[in-house]
């Protein structure tokens, strides 16, 4: 049988390891090569994606239903957005709209 102290560790742990199992993860997107790398990424409701241009043009990272879009990314610039729905989000370069890429956020 635990003691006291014992029960107090076991339940600390259990619950640490519940909050770390459930905690947002940020997933990357690179944008090189005229192309998003993955072009499409599936996330978790709570999780961000962070896009970064490699690239030696400017990009933008734009939402086709306007749920977020990132402003000019210079090379080296970084762009993150947590979705905090589910769906299919597809996105584009407005520069460049042949660029397209998907997050997929589930439950």
């Amino acid at each position: 049988m635990l003691d006291r102290k014992d029960l107090h560790l076991t339940l600390l742990v259990a619950l640490l390891a519940a909050t770390l199992s459930a905690a947002p993860a940020r997933k990357a997107v690179s944008i090189k090569g005229m192309k998003f790398d993955p072009a499409s990424l599936e996330v978790a409701v709570g999780d961000s994606v962070r896009w970064t241009n490699g690239d030696d043009r400017d990009h933008t990272v734009a939402a086709a239903d306007g749920s977020f879009k990132s402003g000019n990314l210079r090379s080296g610039d970084t762009f993150e957005h947590k979705f905090t729905k589910p769906g299919k989000f597809a996105y584009a370069c407005s520069y460049h709209p042949r660029m397209k890429g998907t997050v997929v956020v589930k439950e």
